[in-house]
């Protein structure tokens, strides 16, 4: 059995998903050190294949990584400079 996997886009993410995505992104950046540091491998997964990285081999992920983060990042500025209102939930009785 397949897993369903459903893409989602930044219109359906709040400002919580955008700071949890970017912890993982700081998390996977500084494994990315850690494993050039400590000359360990670093493992990713592509197309379903596992590859254990040398420590030299990690330069285009750790690209890729930093423009990830930056682009969370001027998601989460820019979520942070919406209106409170904007921002909150409807949790009352809908007013007659």
């Amino acid at each position: 059995m397949k897993p369903v996997i459903e893409i989602l886009t930044d219109d359906f993410l709040d400002l919580e998903d955008f700071q949890a995505e970017r912890a993982l992104q700081h998390a996977a950046l500084d494994a990315m050190d850690r494993a050039k540091r400590c000359g360990t491998g670093f493992v990713v997964s592509e197309n379903d294949h596992v590859r254990v990285l040398k420590p030299d081999e990690t330069g285009e992920y750790r690209q890729r990584g930093l423009q990830n983060l930056e682009r969370l990042n001027r998601k989460i500025a820019e979520l942070q400079n919406l209106s409170p209102v904007v921002l909150a939930l409807n949790d009352g009785p809908a007013q007659k």
